[in-house]
Parts: structure tokens; sequence; C-alpha cells
């Protein structure tokens, strides 16, 4: 008996392979968007801050919600080049309504350990209320050796 060769996949970095591992075709998703795992279905929640691209993952049925860098049980980065202060106090504010609503009882982070509804509140309400320390004292640091650098040059080229 002859094994057929399996049929060639794109995979994400738009190659096709044909080893032995699974491959999945890329997909955009969209804010609503249903992704169905046969016993549970995740609705995709658009949440920018992080990045543009942030996304969380909700699992309505069993109130849990797959938060990857979104909402972790850490300091919030929000200094990033690609981040957005204000995009991200309105996620907060979105995650918030979801603990209020009672949507949530259980967040799986991209990082650090499993957590609550009341710690997601928490985190997100510090968040809102403290929204950009993190950025001002990191370009305010940015600047600081910026200004460091120049005086050094111009220091050399006038001597």
């Amino acid at each position: 008996m002859q094994l057929k060769q399996p049929k060639p996949m794109l995979t994400n970095t738009g190659k096709y392979t044909n080893d032995k591992c699974v491959c999945f075709p890329v997909t955009r998703l969209f804010a609503g968007d249903v992704i169905s795992l046969g016993d549970r279905q995740l609705t995709v929640m658009h949440m920018p801050g992080h990045s543009r691209g942030s996304i969380c993952l909700h699992d309505k049925d069993r109130k849990i919600l797959f938060s990857g860098d979104v909402v972790y049980d850490g300091s919030m980065i929000d200094w990033l080049p690609y981040s957005r202060v204000s995009d991200y106090v309105a996620s907060c504010q979105r995650l918030m309504e979801l603990v209020d609503r009672g949507l949530v009882e259980k967040v799986l982070p991209g990082h650090f350990n499993i957590f609550g509804a009341e710690r997601l509140y928490r985190l997100a309400s510090n968040y809102i209320a403290q929204a950009g320390v993190c950025h001002k004292v990191s370009t305010c640091a940015m600047r600081s050796l910026a200004s460091i650098a120049l005086r050094i040059t111009n220091s050399r080229v006038t001597s």
C-alpha cells in the first residue's frame, strides 16, 4: 500500500509545505467574528491600545476571556511605537463593562497567571486612572537620552 503525498498547504509565512507538520491557512480576524471550535464559540473583540491589532477572544458561554497582551496581571505596556494610550483607555473601559455585565469570570492572559473578574476590573480601572504614565516616563527618558547624546556630539564638534 502506498501513502499519498499530502497536498501542499499555504503556511502563515506565505510558503507552501508538505512536511509532517499541521499547517493552517491564514485568515484575517475582524471584530465580531466567531471562531467555532466545535463545543465552544469564541467571539473576536478588537481591543487596540497595546498594539493597533490587539484582540481578545471571548467565550460567552463559559464566561472566559482570552486576553493575549491586552491585559495581564502586570504593568500594561503602552510605550511601544505602535501603542496608543487613548485606544488602551477605551479598551479598558470595554473590559470593565464586560465585568459589570457579568460576561467574564475568568481571564486567560498571554502572560503570567490566570485571574478573575474582580482582578480584571481592578487592572483596567487602575490603567485608566494612571493612563499613559508609563508612556510619559519612557518618552521623557528617551528625550533625556537624546539630549545627552546631542550634547556629547556637539561638545566633540566644538572642541
